[in-house]
């Protein structure tokens, strides 16, 4: 049943009763807030874990439906007065949210955070490590580059200092034929452009190399080309399940 079904039922509901009198807008919207304090009653005082419990219950998870089957009632009669067709708004609102929030800056900020890491809104393109450590102050070994590369089998997320490159030859040793990916690469693989792909949130395999842990925090990409990240860079290691190794020139 969609919102439109489910909006004419409720008002053949209502009329073959003569109840249209009463459901002004103003009437329908404080339903609606008294049927919302009516569902919270049955959270009030308890804790998450014991609500979740309660609900197996199959009495208390009937009434918890009634509750928000209320709400919804309610709320197809008050479009209905107002004229708003429920499905296009609703449809409307996700474009609009997807928009305002970005699923992965979203999921980046959600990790940076969860990982005890900071994001850094600059304010202004950040395209070189240069340009980062004049505008934070810092050196360029703090600064980490995030680097993809292709190698015979998979693509791998290459982590080195601002002051190192990494070494083709060495990395050849490890993974055998091996090649910088070009920036079309780079964005299919990651969902990030050149200069803005953040050292964690990148499903692929991962190589940190090992001057990168010598640092306390570390400055990085922040998934977008005028965000960075300071983090530590152990937390890299363990989000990413990176291995660790000598990669840089």
């Amino acid at each position: 049943m969609n919102f439109k079904e489910l909006e004419e039922r409720a008002v053949k509901f209502r009329d073959e009763r003569l109840w249209k009198k009463y459901h002004t807008p103003k009437n329908l919207a404080i339903s609606i807030a008294v049927e919302v304090g009516e569902l919270l009653e049955h959270f009030q005082w308890d804790t998450n874990e014991e609500i979740l419990e309660k609900v197996k219950n199959p009495k208390i998870k009937e009434e918890l439906g009634d509750e928000i089957a209320d709400v919804i009632i309610y709320l197809t009669l008050l479009v209905h007065e107002l004229g708003i067709d429920l499905d296009e708004a609703v449809e409307r609102k996700l474009r609009k949210n997807e928009e305002k929030y970005p699923a992965k800056e979203i999921r980046l900020q959600e990790i940076v955070e969860e990982l005890g890491g900071e994001i850094i809104e600059v304010g202004k393109e950040v395209r070189s490590v240069k340009q980062v450590t004049k505008l934070l102050g810092v050196k360029p070994e703090q600064v980490v580059k995030s680097l993809v590369f292709i190698t015979e089998k998979e693509p791998i997320l290459v982590i080195v200092d601002g002051k190192s490159k990494a070494s083709l030859e060495k990395l050849a040793k490890r993974f055998g034929k091996v090649r910088m990916a070009n920036k079309e690469e780079v964005e299919r693989i990651t969902g990030y452009k050149v200069g803005e792909i953040p050292p964690v949130g990148i499903s692929i395999r991962t190589i940190i190399d090992k001057k990168v842990l010598e640092k306390d925090v570390v400055i990085a990409g922040g998934g977008r080309i005028d965000r960075l990240i300071k983090i530590k860079p152990e937390k890299i290691l363990e989000f990413q399940k990176a291995e660790v190794l000598d990669i840089a020139e």
